[in-house]
């Protein structure tokens, strides 16, 4: 199994929670397990997705832990929905980072570090717009993929031409090796300013009005159906078969090895 860790990122409200998990449904479907774990310290992940749950095991509490274990991890992942494949670590009702312990890049590094390590799991990494979040900038640095999630618009594209040079400044990030997500794209828009930003974008989500009903519903892992719908799933699959799950002959994964080589 290849590319174990993702992280997903991307400008303020570009979707990249939505898409984590759309691609966590996608894996789940293979019946592969996958965590989803969020860096937000502000917007408890845990409530927005399963709103009835109560006093949720806390990522907060993992951080704050004498020492990190993957058996600790475990304990505080949240079951998502009736999905016997997917679980969710994030902050639960009513917590922010202010509830617990302050904690460095260092313990960050060490949790990704040990999601770097299980074997039998997907794990993606829904990070924070904020390359300041400690969990975000070691998740940037140590995961096998990183999905860049931008949308064809202003905000979207002024983010990432103040975020590049930052990013470019050290080869840790692997700017030049992120795969490129244009998400929420209307039949109308011009891409082109998206494209002379980020260069080659070979993931390409059409808008679907549905997404945004369902995240506000907390249905996100129910079904999507119409004609963009379909479009949309279709190319999840897509990144999902070529990108996580690995074709190592065909597409981007190919294209990634050979980059390898010649680096």
């Amino acid at each position: 199994m290849e590319n174990k860790v993702t992280a997903v990122y991307g400008s303020p409200e570009s979707g990249k929670t939505v898409t984590a998990v759309k691609i966590a449904k996608a894996l789940a479907d293979q019946k592969q397990n996958v965590m989803v774990v969020s860096c937000d310290d502000q917007v408890p992940l845990i409530p927005l997705l399963l709103p009835d749950i109560q006093d949720a095991p806390s990522l907060g509490s993992v951080l704050a832990a004498d020492q990190l274990s993957q058996i600790d991890i475990l304990r505080h992942c949240v079951p998502y929905g009736n999905n016997p494949y997917i679980s969710l670590l994030g902050y639960g009702r009513g917590e922010n980072i202010m509830s617990y312990p302050e904690y460095g890049f260092q313990r960050a590094s060490e949790l990704i570090g040990a999601l770097c390590r299980f074997e039998d799991n997907y794990v993606l990494v829904d990070c924070s717009s904020s390359l300041d979040n400690y969990l975000t900038a070691a998740a940037l640095k140590q995961a096998g993929v990183t999905l860049r999630v931008l949308n064809a618009d202003p905000k979207s594209l002024l983010y990432f031409q103040s975020a590049a040079p930052l990013l470019r400044r050290s080869p840790e990030y692997r700017y030049d090796r992120q795969v490129c997500i244009l998400n929420n794209v209307l039949p109308s828009q011009d891409t082109e300013p998206a494209r002379e930003l980020a260069g080659e974008i070979p993931y390409i989500l059409p808008a679907v009005p549905e997404l945004k009903e369902q995240y506000d519903s907390a249905r996100l892992l129910d079904t999507v159906f119409g004609r963009t719908a379909r479009q949309y799933t279709m190319e999840i699959k897509k990144l999902v078969k070529e990108v996580l799950t690995g074709e190592p002959e065909h597409g981007i994964v190919r294209r990634r090895k050979e980059a390898d080589t010649v680096s």
